[in-house]
């Protein structure tokens, strides 16, 4: 799934892009007159099943030690934040709950940035601006 190439990585990222909108709009169609629960859990028994499937085709290892560790956490925390998610959306508008929820890079940013000792150039500081702004914009 790597793509092929140097720039393998900008196919993947516009596909992923493409699918989650899909994702985002085709939740707001099945949790129309249908319980938030149940949609999350199909949704979500979708995505395990998909999961095992690439895990079994991949054949690799698990992580271990802290990778383990933090796969399992991260997992977690998707997962409550995807039930978060379904509620917001069963209730809320789609073209508000989307643009906000996806901001969720910028605190994936600011850890990095705090923890990682990844850098924020001013180039990027001022994306992550304009993405904010964005999603204020797109909500009101």
């Amino acid at each position: 799934m790597g793509g092929g190439g140097s720039y393998g990585w900008v196919a993947c990222s516009l596909a992923c892009l493409l699918l989650w909108g899909l994702w985002g709009f085709l939740l707001k169609i099945a949790s129309k007159g249908s319980p938030w629960v149940g949609v999350y859990f199909l949704s979500a028994l979708a995505s395990f099943a998909l999961a095992v499937t690439v895990f079994m085709l991949a054949g690799t290892p698990l992580p271990r030690g802290r990778g383990l560790w933090a796969a399992l956490v991260a997992g977690a925390f998707g997962g409550a934040g995807y039930v978060l998610f379904m509620k917001a959306l069963k209730t809320g508008k789609a073209s508000v709950v989307m643009p906000l929820t996806a901001l969720y890079p910028a605190v994936t940013v600011v850890l990095a940035v705090a923890f990682l000792g990844e850098r924020l150039t001013p180039v990027r500081a001022a994306g992550i601006a304009l993405a904010i702004l964005a999603a204020i914009l797109l909500s009101l």
